[in-house]
């Protein structure tokens, strides 16, 4: 029987509590288990905490399992199939949405992008320390949630996350030293060329021939090595790091809005709207506003 769209990303999360949710941020505590009943792909980045047992699945195509103290990275639109979880298997799960990561990540972004989208990072082991800080940082959470029951506390949980985040990307960076750039292929290192290239710029909204011709490339090749290794085209890449400068100055300078567009590469103000309502979904000043509500 051919599978309908809903079938194909059905998902039953049994004994799961959403514990805080804010639209960029969602964290279930204490989910014993999964069960899939179709191949799906979370529309957010999930970090899995595995407190005990195990879970094996597919990833894309590949066999990965998660035991305790492990840490499984999931990027967005990654096709997640076959899952069986162990009798005493628990965990912790963090989504979180592509911009919120850019967002608390300004300034180490680059090194999520090459552990996770070149390197395919899917599974990294804890130290009893780092596994120590790290309950730390959820009970600290906890407590912020727990104490404002009447009103959602965004950006104190989204500062305790950031420095959650920062403590994995220790991770990250400790075993990314481990893998040799020798086996990295040809695609792969273009391609983390080309994110370090946009990441790098403070003017990141340049045409994609532009970053292609760096590389000595095609436009086209170019935007397939992106789809290949992440599901986004080389558009997509270069619009989320442009609203993510966007973001960042707006909710955290005294910038003007004019000076903000000037400094990232906006020709005038009427552009540098359009482009915030097209992608943003609001006028810059509309975000800015919202924010300080």
């Amino acid at each position: 029987m051919k599978q309908t769209e809903s079938q194909r990303n059905f998902t039953e999360l049994r004994n799961l509590i959403v514990d805080y949710s804010d639209g960029d941020v969602v964290i279930f505590d204490h989910v014993n288990n999964f069960s899939v009943v179709y191949p799906f792909r979370p529309s957010s980045n999930l970090i899995v905490l595995c407190n005990s047992g195990e879970m094996t699945m597919k990833v894309n195509k590949a066999h990965v399992t998660v035991h305790v103290d492990d840490v499984f990275f999931c990027q967005a639109n990654t096709t997640l199939s076959e899952i069986k979880c162990s009798a005493d298997f628990e965990c912790k799960v963090l989504c979180l949405s592509d911009h919120i990561i850019q967002g608390l990540l300004h300034d180490k972004i680059s090194l999520w992008n090459q552990a996770v989208y070149v390197s395919g990072l899917n599974v990294v082991s804890m130290s009893e320390v780092c596994r120590n800080e790290v309950g730390l940082y959820y009970a600290l959470i906890r407590s912020k949630i727990e104490n404002h029951k009447d009103a959602k506390p965004y950006e104190i949980v989204q500062t305790i996350v950031r420095a959650l985040l920062l403590e994995l990307c220790a991770i990250l960076e400790s075993r990314q030293g481990k893998i040799e750039d020798g086996k990295m292929s040809q695609g792969k290192m273009l391609f983390n060329r080309f994110l370090h290239l946009v990441a790098s710029n403070e003017v990141k909204r340049r045409p994609i021939n532009e970053y292609a011709s760096r590389l000595a490339i095609t436009p086209k090749y170019l935007t397939m090595l992106c789809l290949k290794y992440s599901d986004k085209t080389a558009s997509d890449w270069i619009i989320q790091n442009t609203c993510e400068d966007i973001r960042f100055y707006l909710k955290n300078s005294n910038l003007s809005i004019k000076e903000i567009s000037a400094k990232l590469g906006f020709a005038n103000m009427s552009h540098f709207g359009s482009y915030v309502r097209k992608n943003m979904g609001m006028s810059p000043s509309d975000f800015r506003h919202s924010h300080e509500k």
